[in-house]
């Protein structure tokens, strides 16, 4: 299953968070499974996809950093899988 995951980093949050990824990176679960990562150019937002079995194993591996940013964790896919289950119901 995919996820795609938006971080909100508050200003004032913006260089503890730079300290934490420094000192201990994203963070790892053995079943989750990081496609991609991007930041914004304003350091301020970013955006991952990650493979995992359940919502709950990437929800561990952004729970160190809840106290500083803003997480949004939703399950997504691809067009083709849409066409596909589309097309089975119509």
């Amino acid at each position: 299953m995919l996820f795609v995951c938006t971080v909100r980093i508050a200003p004032e949050n913006r260089d503890e968070s730079f300290r934490r990824l420094k000192e201990h990176g994203i963070g790892e679960q053995p079943d989750v499974k990081l496609l991609g990562a991007w930041i914004s150019l304003t350091q301020q937002e970013t955006w991952a996809i990650f493979e995992a079995e359940d919502a709950g194993s990437v929800m561990r591996l952004y729970h160190p950093w809840t106290d500083l940013n803003v997480h949004k964790i939703a399950p997504v896919m691809s067009f083709d899988e849409l066409r596909t289950l589309v097309a089975e119901e119509y």
